[in-house]
């Protein structure tokens, strides 16, 4: 933790899904493999208790250069409810008050000071090497902490085929641009609950470790004062990180019975489905943890479905023709 401007602050959280099990239907679609280590920080080496303790949570490192060291120093800060002192708690610790979305730790960063170019992130190395055209999906939840007058909608992901270390000393990383961002309209103010981050991009091939946190400098950062009497900073609690190969997630072997098309697709509001060969009895629509979230008799060959009330991300759309086969496809909404 570093303290600036006479704040301290903050750590850590949970264990999130290895196996994303998707059941759609009648069709039973293969288990979505987790590519992140600990994603949600359960597995650690020692109870936070000095606050910016990242490291604690191995593999998970602070890339800026802090202190001159990125192995056993960072102001990337590491959360349990273990820990033996309030401010490095949940969910109560020294900025605010959270529980953990699963488990019993978070992490934190800041994602803008003032007008100050300074950030924090955090980076973990794959177990794997991303395959060139793959598409992957992306899912991590933030909470802004209760302290921050200030939102910003800035956050994302950014895959690299080595580690992103800077030594600029906590100054954004605005040299690289992240393959996931979260929409700049959807801002990230909420104090009580858990906001979903996500999205998919296609692999260039190579890509080793993934970092996360606020590529942009104070000018190109989009914040929303919140006229909370808090401080002009936004710091993020962050838990449950997710991804998956979703190259061909949603296929199976009776997709050349039923030949379905969406669009638009990605989508904001509305969107058609259509089957060019037999009527579409029943849809289900199914987000990354498996579960079904809307579900419609239909009964036609085309139909149009509004889901301007879903929350960004990415889905599953799950279709039964009227001779019972399945065909599941993938939809972005925006």
């Amino acid at each position: 933790m570093f303290t600036f401007v006479s704040l301290n602050k903050i750590r850590m959280k949970r264990i999130i899904v290895v196996l994303i099990t998707l059941y759609f239907g009648s069709g039973f679609v293969a288990a979505q493999i987790n590519l992140v280590p600990n994603p949600s920080f359960e597995n650690i080496t020692s109870c936070p208790g000095n606050g910016s303790e990242i490291y604690m949570a191995p593999p998970w490192f602070q890339p800026c250069v802090y202190s001159g060291n990125t192995t056993i120093s960072s102001s990337s800060d590491l959360y349990n409810t273990c820990s033996p002192y309030w401010s490095d708690g949940v969910p109560i610790n020294v900025i605010g008050y959270q529980f953990a979305r699963t488990g019993i730790g978070y992490i934190g960063i800041y994602g803008y000071v003032d007008t100050l170019n300074i950030r924090e992130y955090i980076e973990v190395p794959l177990p794997i090497t991303l395959v060139a055209n793959n598409i992957y999906c992306l899912t991590y939840y933030v909470s802004l902490a209760n302290a921050c007058g200030i939102a910003v909608s800035n956050m994302g992901a950014y895959f690299s085929v080595d580690s992103l270390l800077d030594n600029t000393n906590l100054k954004a990383i605005d040299f690289v641009s992240p393959q996931i961002e979260n929409a700049l309209g959807n801002m990230l103010g909420d104090t009580a609950n858990w906001m979903l981050v996500s999205g998919s991009f296609i692999a260039a091939g190579g890509e080793k470790f993934m970092t996360i946190g606020n590529f942009h400098k104070p000018a190109n950062t989009n914040t929303q004062m919140l006229n909370n009497g808090g401080i002009n900073r936004a710091y993020y609690y962050i838990d449950d990180i997710s991804v998956i190969d979703c190259t061909n997630a949603g296929i199976n072997e009776h997709q050349d019975e039923i030949t379905i098309s969406i669009s638009p697709n990605p989508t904001s509001g509305k969107f058609t489905i259509t089957s060019s060969t037999l009527q579409i009895q029943h849809l289900k629509i199914i987000n990354l943890l498996g579960e079904i979230i809307f579900q419609s008799e239909i009964s036609s060959q085309h139909s149009e479905i509004d889901v301007s009330a879903f929350a960004k991300g990415i889905y599953f759309v799950s279709v039964v023709d009227e001779q019972k086969n399945t065909v599941n496809r993938k939809i972005i909404i925006q």
